[in-house]
């Protein structure tokens, strides 16, 4: 049964779901369910154009599956984990459980849209702005090392992805890495193609050489 100190927390918390996307800026979807209606769960969202959901919606179907990985494994926090909108941008995500003592009664989802990241640099200008910068040299070293952390995650991931599709020869595995990071617009962010050329020990020529294909083959 969901009781009325179960709707109290969950009404505390859509000031936490206001704050959160006000303080992350609009490629940051922040998302509150409630389980009194698993139906309509959404009862607090912010920027759901990133995901197209409302107050009123429901949960997605990898909504259902984190719930019975909370469930099964006792979980405080999901994440962080990739996924995906509805129109195939690049999500970076944390879910939450929102519990009242042991009972599950609803989920805090932070939905962060990275594809517009890859594509320019305008994240780090939205994220890095405040209304009284006190120093923009601290600033722009935030940047650079949150830049640098963003594309040693992206790099992770995808060689990890390609990894686990199994043996592939050396020369191969480079040109799927390159392929797979072209795919994300990784290479529009500054200095990536020596990023990648460093840590698959080739030359940038090289890197350059596997971009060309690839723009030749989807025909510039």
């Amino acid at each position: 049964m969901f009781t009325k100190e179960d709707e109290l927390i969950l009404e505390a918390l859509k000031n936490v779901v206001h704050g959160l996307a006000t303080f992350l800026g609009d490629d940051c979807e922040v998302v509150l369910h409630s389980f009194k209606d698993v139906d309509h769960s959404i009862v607090a969202i912010e920027n759901g154009h990133i995901t197209g959901r409302q107050i009123g919606s429901t949960l997605t179907e990898a909504g259902s599956k984190i719930i019975k990985d909370v469930i099964s494994h006792k979980k405080d926090i999901v994440g962080p984990y990739k996924s995906f909108s509805p129109n195939g941008r690049i999500l970076r995500s944390v879910t939450i459980p929102i519990r009242n003592k042991r009972k599950l009664i609803g989920l805090l989802c932070i939905n962060m849209d990275i594809s517009k990241f890859l594509q320019t640099e305008d994240f780090l200008k939205t994220f890095l702005s405040f209304e009284n910068p006190r120093n923009t040299n601290d600033l722009q070293k935030v940047g650079s090392a949150l830049l640098s952390n963003l594309k040693e995650q992206i790099f992770e991931e995808t060689m990890l992805m390609v990894e686990t599709k199994g043996p592939i020869r050396r020369r191969d595995k480079n040109r799927i890495i390159v392929k797979n990071l072209y795919g994300q617009d990784f290479f529009a962010l500054k200095d990536s193609v020596e990023f990648v050329a460093k840590k698959l020990g080739v030359s940038i020529f090289t890197i350059y050489k596997y971009i060309k294909e690839l723009k030749e083959t989807k025909g510039g």
